[in-house]
């Protein structure tokens, strides 16, 4: 009986080991997923990366994730291409390529991804380390006495909302707040009309490539009516979801604590 589950440990061991070395010329077109590939030291296994992830000097830019450039991308002959959705990308166009998905929307969707990762490319051992690191990073956070009504701004210009399905949302949750935008959605178009009539206790608005010298909100006609606090974060900080995203959530639980204590 030992000797049989000597053989079938070993027979596992070898394909497990083959599997974790099927892929070396990996293309990312999803950007979120780079962090995760740079913190399980995969990086010698990129061949080509999106125009604006920083980072990955060896490999080739091919693009931005919404074009993709199709030629560069298949003459790095990649053997996985790392996507955020099904039908970014035309993929009867590669052939022996593994199509991998990531889009996770909320922090243990992440840790998913990440374990999935490691089983890959026969990191595993490094993915539950990191796993259980970012885990611990989110023990410092609490109940709070008082949870705090939030938006979170994308855009100014048109005005979107994180709504309920982004990782933006989890974030606040997990920092104990409470975001008040309905809508089953990624981004939620509305107005400051319903903002105003939803009287938030914390308005946040980030500054990035999607929202490009915004007018800070208690500067703009209606929300300058708001009793609110207004807290300006980095966009990239907020919407890629990877494990920044923890460090994303302690600051708000932080600001959020804050308020709950002495706000207004």
């Amino acid at each position: 009986m030992k000797h049989t589950v000597w053989i079938l440990g070993l027979v596992l061991g070898v394909l497990f080991s083959f599997n974790g070395f099927c892929f070396d010329r990996v293309v990312i077109l999803a950007p979120d997923a780079a962090d995760i590939f740079e913190k399980l030291k995969l990086t010698d296994r990129v061949v080509g990366i999106t125009r604006h992830v920083k980072g990955f000097e060896n490999a080739k830019r091919v693009g931005t994730h919404l074009r993709p450039n199709i030629e560069i991308i298949r003459s790095l002959h990649p053997d996985m291409i790392v996507l955020k959705r099904k039908n970014e990308l035309d993929e009867s166009m590669f052939k022996d390529v593994r199509f991998y998905y990531y889009n996770p929307q909320t922090l243990k969707g992440i840790l998913s991804c990440i374990e999935e990762i490691g089983a890959l490319f026969g990191k595993r051992r490094q993915a539950e380390g990191l796993i259980e690191e970012l885990k611990s990073r989110l023990k410092t956070i609490e109940k709070l006495k008082r949870r705090p009504k939030v938006v979170f701004e994308v855009m100014q210009m048109p005005y979107i909302l994180a709504g309920k399905r982004s990782i933006v949302n989890d974030i606040i949750e997990t920092a104990q707040g409470i975001n008040v935008i309905d809508g089953d959605k990624y981004f939620v178009r509305t107005s400051p009309e319903v903002v105003f009539l939803k009287k938030p206790d914390i308005y946040i608005y980030e500054v990035g490539p999607m929202n490009k010298n915004p007018t800070p909100p208690n500067k703009r006609a209606l929300l300058n009516k708001l009793n609110m606090e207004v807290v300006r974060v980095d966009e990239s900080r907020f919407l890629r979801a990877n494990t920044v995203s923890f460090d994303s959530a302690v600051y708000l639980y932080k600001v959020f604590k804050a308020w709950s204590e002495h706000g207004r």
